[in-house]
């Protein structure tokens, strides 16, 4: 995981983009404002969705049966 400005994000984005899309890292993204970001690629983004819906799924299974 990279903690970089939003001016470094916005200098360098192709070499931040790669890094998340490529070599699958995570970015922390500052503001001055403090509302900061995280940048990751689509397929990080598709299995974290994935697993937070399967941890439902099986929450609700527990749930229905009494566990």
């Amino acid at each position: 995981m990279l903690v970089i400005s939003s001016s470094d994000l916005l200098n360098e984005f192709t070499l931040y983009a790669d890094k998340a899309a490529d070599e699958k890292e995570t970015l922390i993204v500052q503001r001055s404002s403090g509302k900061n970001l995280v940048v990751m690629s689509m397929e990080q983004f598709n299995e974290m969705q994935k697993q937070i819906f399967l941890a439902k799924e099986a929450a609700k299974c527990e749930v229905e049966n009494g566990k």
